[in-house]
């Protein structure tokens, strides 16, 4: 157990979170350290409640343990023009203003769920660190899923029904920060939440997303990353915007469970296309089922320019679930002329 806890520290968890109490930064290294005693003391009580797990795998059973000790909420937000708190304001503490005013909001809330810990990606990230950076992005999919809680801010919300027009249902990054977690409240631009219930993934403001955004209720209660169901997994971010053109590649990463290094200054196309050519590797033939303009890419044609070249699709295969459909992505194969993949001709 406490093996697996250190690594869980090590790999699964933000670089930094914030220390609500003292509102500074806080790193892996005293996170472990702040709650060994309580994993230690929960081993004893483990052994003796083992037996009430018996369905469940081992690993499962560790893995439950160390998360219900290890909690930290997580803070998704549309960031405002102007005045959100950096790195650099935070370590110095000299972190002012209206955006400092919102973590300190959020820190509050967090609270009322039991956690000292929070993250929020306006200034727990050292962005003059490309390593950093790059870290982060691959496992922000995995930061949000991990968090006790994460907790929504709608600044262009006042009650339920507003929500299907505030921008945080338009941004890129809040696709992933919306099917991650696994734990959710939303609150309004006064801070005042939208429902009575504690976890908002199980209840009408998670309907109310879904017949917004299209997407099934049961997906949004609990998202499995694959590179599966491409051409219907990207006309969810087909209407959102991000303020890099990259960002809308890199945001969709963890949603197809692929890798891409980060490369800003690529442009949008060649990111998106990296997106593509990672997914063919390891997904399904719907990656090919697209129309409209290709992307420019160096040597095929045969690829989309942005999510948007799925708006529209019709199933390959109506009659058959993706499940049921074998992968057929080893035939698929980038080359030095562009795409290439057997097709099959028949006379008409």
């Amino acid at each position: 157990v406490l093996e697996e806890f250190i690594r869980y520290i090590q790999n699964d968890i933000p670089i930094r979170l914030i220390h609500i109490p003292t509102m500074r930064f806080v790193d892996r290294s005293f996170i472990e350290r702040y709650f060994q005693q309580s994993i230690e003391e929960a081993v004893t009580e483990d052994a003796i409640k083992r037996s009430l797990y018996a369905d469940l795998s081992r690993t499962s059973v560790i893995r439950d343990l160390i998360q219900n000790i290890v909690r930290y909420a997580i803070l998704s937000h549309r960031w405002m023009q102007a005045g959100e708190p950096t790195y650099k304001d935070i370590k110095r503490s000299r972190a002012t203003g209206a955006g400092y005013d919102k973590l300190r909001t959020f820190c509050d809330k967090a609270k009322s769920y039991g956690v000292e810990f929070v993250w929020s990606d306006t200034c727990c990230i050292d962005k003059s660190s490309s390593s950093e950076l790059d870290e982060s992005i691959r496992s922000m999919f995995r930061w949000y899923r991990n968090s006790a809680i994460c907790i929504v801010h709608l600044a262009q919300t006042t009650k339920p029904r507003d929500l299907k027009r505030d921008e945080w249902l338009k941004r890129g990054w809040t696709l992933q920060e919306l099917l991650a977690p696994w734990r959710m409240k939303f609150f309004n631009k006064d801070w005042q939440a939208l429902s009575d219930q504690r976890n908002d993934k199980y209840g009408e403001i998670m309907s109310l997303i879904g017949r917004t955004t299209g997407i099934k209720a049961s997906v949004l209660r609990r998202f499995d990353p694959s590179p599966t169901e491409v051409d219907e997994r990207m006309t969810w971010a087909a209407g959102r915007k991000t303020t890099r053109g990259e960002d809308m590649a890199y945001s969709l990463m963890a949603i197809f469970d692929v890798s891409l290094a980060i490369a800003y200054g690529e442009g949008a196309d060649r990111a998106f296309c990296r997106l593509i050519e990672a997914i063919m590797q390891a997904g399904d033939r719907s990656v090919l089922n697209w129309s409209g303009k290709p992307a420019k890419h160096p040597t095929s044609r045969a690829l989309p320019a942005s999510p948007a070249s799925y708006v529209g699709f019709s199933p390959l295969y109506p009659e058959l679930s993706y499940g049921s459909v074998k992968s057929h992505s080893a035939l698929m194969t980038m080359t030095s002329q562009g795409l290439r993949v057997p097709l099959v001709l028949l006379p008409l």
